[in-house]
């Protein structure tokens, strides 16, 4: 036992480990250990976006060759820290130095980046000269958030016969979705949209990005996404899973007028699987995406009047807008119909006055876009908050008024610009005496054994910082750990929003984002 002479800091006695790094073949049915890596190598954990992982290798590294030449394979990475895994894949690799002693930095993405490479078409099944949905030129769905994030993955997922596949069961918060013989027009629908539970979304796509579809929901729910890499060679029992093999099968169970419409437990093998014993599991090496909610741990309260904290960094941004205004684009075919109305009368006085010159019919399309175009949506409560002097309004999302997602888009519009709150915390892991908090899963298989960690915590768990007096409560949303030059562990914590924008990959990601999110937005307004 390691004893503190007094008036000095207690020791940290938690264990400090390493990172324990595997190198997956193409296929990921084989794996080897990575071995030695350098110092500065840190792997990051988040509640719903894609994490990065830098890992630095000296170049006389036994896998060097390999791991430096990423451009035409896949090369899968994972790691673990106290029972919760990161698994990855390598997307670019740097090689600098003097020549015979290089250094290798490969920066790694976590697998949920398949949303970013994933569309979700009108129709997944039919090709992309001709788009058409039962539901128009977008392809709608509605329900549970959990259930229908997971629809999208997998009609898209199986369209690309990617090995993304659905986690069960279905994490349902509503109550069961209505009788679709009673929807007969578009307010049927949006009524009842309206009085269900807060939990239930819609959703619109045309060839959307995965997670820029889900985004708004994931931000308004505070919902956290994962997409974990699974494989046989490591012998352990498939999860549960939503798996269609084909595009036919995958109809047979989504559509609407099927008698087996959601129904996820495949009754009678309407999968058409050969062996009863493959339902909901996977065969081969394949993604397992979910939905996660958040944990109420908010008995567990950091303190900056302790040992455990190192480093502060606290950033509270005000609401610079108290009313949003949406829209631009006019529902169809109400622009339509006003069209054809106003273009009719403005050529009868026209031809009437200057007959025999047509000039009635060069109004075209005068009158569209102009009615019912745009939606405002404003919070009375934080207006009275901020005061005269603090009003403010601004533009959200310019082709969603008075659609089925308008509601949605006008409150996210609205949280956005409402002011945001993050807390940053570097910190020892396990603190003084070991009985400060450290990341990992509360219960962790250690050479066969369950052991249970009472004072553990993970990425969505709601948790409490005592700073000076003052009591915030926040979920934790991103974890970061470095193992620094004299071997510890460097573990920064972040609780509520994301403080700035990170470095290299992490800032790549969200250009990405944006730019195709506004070229699919101009590309689509048609």
């Amino acid at each position: 036992m390691t004893v503190a002479a007094p008036g000095y800091p207690r020791p940290n006695t938690t264990e400090v480990k390493g990172f324990r790094i595997e190198v997956g073949s193409p296929d990921a049915m084989s794996w080897r250990p990575l071995g030695a890596y350098m110092a500065g190598t840190t792997f990051e954990w988040d509640w719903a976006i894609p994490t990065t992982a830098e890992i630095y290798i000296r170049g006389d590294h036994p896998m060097a060759s390999y791991l430096s030449h990423p451009r035409r394979k896949v090369i899968h990475i994972r790691t673990s820290h106290n029972g919760i895994p990161w698994d990855g894949r390598v997307m670019e690799a740097q090689v600098a130095g003097p020549p015979g002693r290089l250094t290798i930095k490969l920066t790694c993405v976590s697998n949920l980046f398949k949303l970013l490479r994933a569309l979700a078409w009108v129709n997944n099944t039919t090709p992309p000269e001709f788009q058409l949905n039962i539901t128009g030129k977008q392809d709608v769905d509605w329900g549970p958030p959990d259930q229908v994030m997971k629809k999208y993955v997998s009609k898209v997922m199986t369209r690309l016969r990617s090995p993304v596949v659905a986690a069960l069961p279905i994490r349902k918060t509503t109550p069961e979705l209505p009788d679709l013989d009673d929807i007969d027009t578009l307010d049927d629908l949006l009524n009842i949209v309206h009085e269900s539970p807060d939990d239930m979304i819609v959703l619109a796509a045309r060839f959307t990005q995965l997670d820029e579809l889900f985004k708004q929901t994931v931000e308004t729910h505070e919902i956290g996404l994962s997409i974990s890499l699974w494989t046989p060679a490591d012998g352990l029992p498939s999860p549960h899973v939503f798996n269609t093999h084909t595009l036919s099968m995958l109809q047979s169970v989504m559509d609407y007028t099927s008698d087996n419409f959601l129904n996820f437990t495949n009754p009678g093998n309407i999968l058409e699987l050969t062996d009863p014993s493959e339902w909901g599991k996977l065969q081969n090496p394949g993604f397992v995406f979910n939905t996660h909610a958040k944990r109420d741990r908010r008995e567990h309260q950091w303190r900056t009047d302790g040992d455990q904290i190192a480093w502060i960094e606290r950033v509270e941004k005000t609401a610079d807008a108290t009313r949003v205004v949406i829209g631009g684009k006019a529902p169809e075919i109400l622009n339509q119909v006003i069209e054809w109305g106003a273009n009719f009368a403005l050529q009868l006085i026209l031809n009437a006055i200057i007959p025999g010159l047509g000039l009635g019919n060069i109004i075209g399309d005068l009158f569209d876009n102009v009615f019912f175009a745009f939606q405002q949506f404003w919070d009375p409560e934080l207006e009275t908050d901020l005061g005269e002097l603090g009003r403010g309004e601004a533009f959200g999302d310019n082709t969603s008024a008075w659609s089925l997602d308008g509601f949605a888009v006008g409150q996210a519009a609205l949280k956005a610009h409402s002011g945001s709150e993050a807390i940053r915390l570097t910190v020892v892991e396990g603190g003084a005496d070991g009985r400060g908090f450290t990341f990992g899963e509360d219960i962790e298989v250690i050479d066969g054994v369950e052991v249970h960690f009472e004072r553990r915590y993970k990425v969505g768990d709601i948790m409490t910082v005592w700073d000076d007096g003052v009591v915030i409560e926040k979920h934790v949303s991103n974890v970061k750990i470095t193992e620094q030059e004299d071997g510890r562990m460097r573990t920064v914590t972040t609780f509520g929003d994301a403080i700035t924008v990170g470095d290299g990959w992490e800032r790549v990601l969200k250009k990405v984002q944006t730019i195709f999110g506004s070229i699919r937005a101009i590309a689509n307004s048609t």
